[in-house]
């Protein structure tokens, strides 16, 4: 029984997944979040500006958790099930 070997290229397919999903989805997170959140500013009478930089610090603060969820999704995706068969195949040491 072969156990799989972490390589380079594991750690590219995580990163390249990770980037992508936290690109692109904190894109349509942060243009339909922007988009209610500057609305409802809007109605309520502020300025562009004003909105501007609200929305854009919202924005920066929902990117923060949606950034650790699909971090920890891709590390448990590509990385821990190879670490865990690697140290699933190391017998135990035997106590003195």
């Amino acid at each position: 029984m072969t156990t799989p070997q972490l390589k380079e290229i594991d750690y590219l397919k995580a990163w390249a997944l990770f980037w992508v999903l936290a690109t692109f989805g904190g894109l349509v997170l942060g243009a339909v979040a922007g988009g209610i959140l500057g609305a409802i500013l809007g109605a309520a009478g502020l300025q562009i500006q004003t909105i501007k930089i609200i929305c854009g610090v919202f924005g920066f603060l929902l990117g923060i958790p949606l950034s650790y969820v699909l971090f920890r999704w891709s590390i448990a995706k590509f990385i821990v099930p190879k670490i865990t068969a690697q140290n699933d195949s190391i017998p135990p040491i035997p106590a003195a």
